[in-house]
C-alpha cells in the first residue's frame, strides 16, 4: 500500500512539473538563442582580430572561422580569463600612471626612458624596444690609456607569449623594467615577431643592437646579460647557446690556429654597418659575448632539450666551448600551471651531465625552485602593488638576481 501511494505521488508531481519545464523551456528558448548567436559573434570578432593581418583575402578569412562548439567555447573562455587578466591589472596601471606623471615627471622621464627604438628594419613595426637608464652609473678609468668606461649590467629582457594573463606587449612591463632600473641596472625590452624563425633573427638583432648601443656609449661590453621569462627564457637560451656552440666548431677548425682567421677573435658587430648584404654571412656572424642568462619559468622541452643532446660530444672535445658558456640562473615555481617545473630542473640535470666533471666547477649554472611561486608571479612580483607590503617574493626574487648579477670579482667564475 505504501509503495502505491509513494508511486502515485511521483506520478502526480510528474504530471504537475512536466508542464511547468515545458513552459520554462520555451520561455528559455531565445534567452539560450541568444547567448548562443553572442558567443558565436564574439568568438568569430576575436579570431578575426588575431588572423586578419597574415590572411591574403576576407574570403579565406571567413572560410576559417571556427564552428566547433567546443572551439567556440574555448576562445570565449580564453577571453574571459584575459579580461578578467586585466581586471586584475587596474591597479598597476593606476601605480604605473602616478608613477610616470606624478613621481617621475615628463621631463626625467625622457631622460631615465627611452620609447620606440628599432633594433631591425626586418618589421620596423614590431622589431622596437624600450631603454631604461638607473639614476646612477659607476664608471671606471683605465689606468692604461685613460679612457672611460661605464661599468653598469645591462639586461636585455624578453617577455614571453604563453601566459593569457600577461599582455604581450613591452609596455605592459614598464613597472617591471623600471624595478629592475632601480636596482642599478639598464635594462632593455623589446618585442619580437612570434614565429619561432622570426623571433631568433630579431632577438640575434637586438643583442646586437645593444652591443653597439654598449660601444657607442662606453658601457662595459662584457656586462651584458639575457632574461627570458617562459618562451622568451626559451629562446634566450636557444639563441646564445646556438651561436656558442658555432662558436666553438669553428675555433675547433684546423684553420682556427692560424692567426690571420678572423674566426679566431671574438667578433664585434659594432664594426659592421646596420644591414647585411649577403645572408650567408649574416648566418654566420657570431655575436658578442654574453655573460649572463636569467631564465624564468622557461619552457626547454624538445627543441631546447635537443640542441644541447645534439651538441654533448661538443662539450667533450672542444677547449673553447666552456670559455664561451655564459653563466646561468633557473628560476622556476611549484606552483606553475603553465609551464611545469620540470622543464627547469630537466634542463639544469642536462647540463650537469654534459659538461665534462674536470671542467664543470669553472661553469656557473644555478637553479632556484620555490614552492609558493607560479608562472605569472615570476613577473608580477617585481612589479609595485597598491597594497603598502610588496609581494612577499618580491625580495627574495630581487636578491637571486642582485646575487647573480653582481657576482664579486674574486668569485666571478
Amino acid at each position: 500500500m505504501a509503495w502505491l501511494e509513494s508511486k502515485t505521488v511521483f506520478v502526480s508531481t510528474s504530471l504537475f512539473c512536466l508542464p511547468v519545464l515545458a513552459l520554462c523551456a520555451v520561455l528559455c528558448l531565445p534567452l539560450v538563442i541568444l547567448a548562443t548567436v553572442s558567443l558565436y559573434i564574439s568568438a568569430w570578432a576575436i579570431h578575426i582580430g588575431q588572423h586578419a593581418s597574415n590572411t591574403s583575402s576576407w574570403k579565406h578569412l571567413i572560410h576559417q572561422l571556427p564552428t566547433r562548439p567546443l572551439s567556440i567555447i574555448d576562445i570565449n573562455l580564453n577571453a574571459s580569463r584575459l579580461i578578467l587578466a586585466w581586471i586584475t591589472l587596474i591597479p598597476s596601471l593606476i601605480i604605473y600612471v602616478k608613477w610616470r606623471y606624478w613621481t617621475v615627471g615628463r621631463g626625467r622621464f625622457s631622460h631615465i626612458i627611452k620609447r620606440n627604438l628599432v633594433y631591425s628594419n626586418d618589421d620596423q613595426s614590431t622589431c622596437k624596444l624600450d631603454m631604461y637608464y638607473p639614476d646612477v652609473n659607476v664608471t671606471t678609468t683605465s689606468i692604461a690609456d685613460g679612457s672611460t668606461t661605464t661599468s653598469t649590467p645591462i639586461i636585455l629582457f624578453l617577455h614571453g607569449h604563453e601566459d593569457p594573463r600577461l599582455p604581450n606587449h613591452r609596455i605592459f612591463y614598464t613597472p617591471y623594467a623600471n624595478t629592475l632600473r632601480e636596482l642599478g641596472y639598464i635594462v632593455a625590452v623589446l618585442d619580437y615577431r612570434p614565429n619561432n624563425h622570426h623571433a631568433h633573427q630579431d632577438i640575434k638583432e637586438a643583442i646586437r643592437w645593444v652591443y653597439r648601443h654598449v660601444c657607442a656609449s662606453s658601457y662595459e661590453t662584457e656586462m651584458i646579460y639575457v632574461m627570458g621569462h617562459g618562451t622568451g627564457a626559451k629562446l634566450a637560451f636557444e639563441v646564445v647557446l646556438e651561436d656558442i656552440f658555432n662558436k666553438a666548431k669553428c675555433h675547433n677548425l684546423p684553420s682556427s690556429s692560424q692567426g690571420s682567421d678572423m674566426s679566431n677573435e671574438k667578433h664585434d658587430p659594432s664594426a659592421d654597418g646596420y644591414d647585411y648584404d649577403d645572408e650567408e654571412e649574416a648566418s654566420t656572424d657570431f655575436l658578442p659575448g654574453i655573460e649572463g642568462l636569467l631564465l624564468f619559468a622557461g619552457v626547454y622541452q624538445d627543441e631546447a632539450l635537443r640542441l644541447v643532446k645534439k651538441h654533448h660530444e661538443l662539450f667533450e672535445t672542444s677547449c673553447d666551448l666552456i670559455d664561451f658558456f655564459p653563466r646561468i640562473l633557473f628560476v622556476h615555481g611549484d606552483k606553475d600551471s603553465i609551464v611545469s617545473p620540470d622543464e627547469s630542473v630537466d634542463m639544469y640535470n642536462m647540463l650537469g651531465e654534459v659538461l665534462p666533471a674536470d671542467r664543470r666547477v669553472q661553469v656557473d649554472v644555478r637553479m632556484r625552485l620555490y614552492k609558493k611561486l607560479d608562472h605569472t608571479r615570476c613577473i608580477t612580483a617585481l612589479i609595485p602593488r597598491m597594497a603598502s607590503l610588496p609581494d612577499k617574493m618580491q625580495k627574495t626574487l630581487t636578491k637571486d638576481i642582485q646575487e647573480f648579477i653582481d657576482l664579486p670579482s674574486d668569485v666571478a667564475v
